[in-house]
């Protein structure tokens, strides 16, 4: 835990110029997804800003000047989280959005966990040390800053709730008014502490039925009803299956062509979950296909049931979450809308891009051990066609029963 108030601890960062390395206090500064303190380096006397170790912050330590000029961080590992940053402190903050307070708390001493991000997964991940401390303290003060728009993961009454109302993808940017609006917060209790915010905690430990609000998938019902199977679609991310049309898509994004090239991507998405229904259906007629996730661009066959929307509420995170918890397999591309999928589904099937093999298990929450996690859990690459996921598809459904009656003699 880092002491932030009435004063912020000393914290021992490298100047970004000099690489000399801090050992005076400093001011503090909420630029929104990150916390900043202010330096003044004894050294060569720069004026710099450096991340408090929190988030992501903690693996991938970032120091600039005001004006960017001089920048220090792993330009390999960590670039894509320092530019926007230093980018966002060079910008004017945007306009004052509606902070709200809910659950208000009373106490000495506040412990201030930060779960804003532009990334849900993030979010997420965030959200679940909220109830590990729970667990170790329930009589601790605790407040939570998070995006309004995922305040539904956060216990009810159990924490101090600081609501900012912004789109995701807005908090790469600084957040206007959130600085002085906090430290009016702080003004109600004699110290804060700033917490770690650990992003890789084991998601086995975690109840997600307490965090989600539905039960996950009872494996003993597995096939006792018609079985459910849900692809998560998304239309800035692809499943293409092609090596040309990877290597098209990489370069769209690249060069920031995406929209010439998207209607060809869409329609060829669209045909291999099509082909793919069209497989399981061959050796598996009573199979309920469902389609989840953001865009309505193009339609699919007639018995698949489209569950997609143009925004996301949380009456529409609800909807999914149930669809997610009854389902036998859910398949999508890599990333963190796998999160919740993969935490509530029986099993899964992830199509694992080349460039994403180091982050394989960041956006799986597979609850199941032994040889159930591994049957249950595939990882496909994504050059990998129709025939192939629909085989792994059908194997998970016809093969589980046997395996599972085994596993439990």
């Amino acid at each position: 835990m880092i002491e932030i108030y009435p004063e912020l601890a000393t914290d021992n960062n490298l100047c970004p110029r000099c690489k000399d390395r801090n050992k005076s206090g400093a001011a503090l500064y909420f630029q929104g997804m990150h916390v900043l303190g202010k330096y003044a380096c004894e050294g060569c006397h720069l004026d710099y800003y450096a991340g408090l170790p929190s988030g992501h912050m903690s693996h991938f330590p970032v120091s600039f000047s005001s004006n960017g000029r001089h920048q220090l961080f792993d330009q390999k590992k960590a670039a894509w989280l320092a530019e926007p940053l230093i980018d966002s402190m060079k910008e004017k903050p945007g306009e004052e959005v509606a902070l709200n307070v809910f659950n208000k708390k009373s106490g000495e001493e506040l412990l201030l966990i930060n779960c804003l991000d532009s990334c849900f997964g993030h979010v997420f991940t965030k959200v679940w040390n909220v109830y590990k401390e729970i667990e170790r303290n329930p009589s601790r003060t605790i407040a939570v800053m998070i995006p309004e728009q995922c305040r539904w993961l956060l216990p009810k009454n159990e924490v101090e709730i600081w609501s900012i109302d912004l789109p995701l993808k807005q908090f790469s940017d600084r957040v206007g008014g959130l600085d002085t609006w906090v430290r009016n917060q702080f003004r109600r209790f004699k110290k804060v502490l700033l917490h770690p915010a650990f992003i890789h905690l084991d998601h086995q430990q975690m109840d997600f039925e307490k965090i989600l609000g539905v039960k996950p998938f009872d494996l003993e019902e597995f096939d006792q009803a018609v079985p459910q199977v849900t692809f998560i679609w998304r239309e800035d991310r692809f499943w293409l299956a092609n090596r040309l049309l990877n290597w098209l898509y990489m370069f769209s994004k690249k060069f920031k062509q995406e929209k010439i090239f998207k209607p060809l991507f869409l329609w060829r998405q669209k045909t291999l979950i099509n082909r793919l229904v069209k497989v399981v259906n061959k050796r598996f007629s009573e199979v309920n296909f469902t389609v989840t996730g953001l865009g309505k661009t193009t339609t699919f066959l007639s018995h698949i049931k489209d569950e997609r929307v143009t925004s996301i509420n949380w009456e529409v995170e609800k909807r999914w979450n149930k669809i997610f918890s009854k389902s036998q397999v859910v398949i999508a591309v890599h990333g963190s809308h796998m999160l919740i999928p993969s935490a509530l589904a029986a099993g899964f099937v992830e199509i694992l891009p080349k460039h994403k093999i180091d982050h394989i298990t960041e956006d799986i929450c597979r609850t199941h051990t032994g040889r159930l996690g591994h049957f249950l859990g595939r990882f496909i690459d994504d050059k990998v066609g129709s025939e192939l996921i629909a085989a792994h598809v059908l194997s998970m459904l016809l093969r589980f029963p046997f395996l599972r009656n085994n596993t439990n003699q």
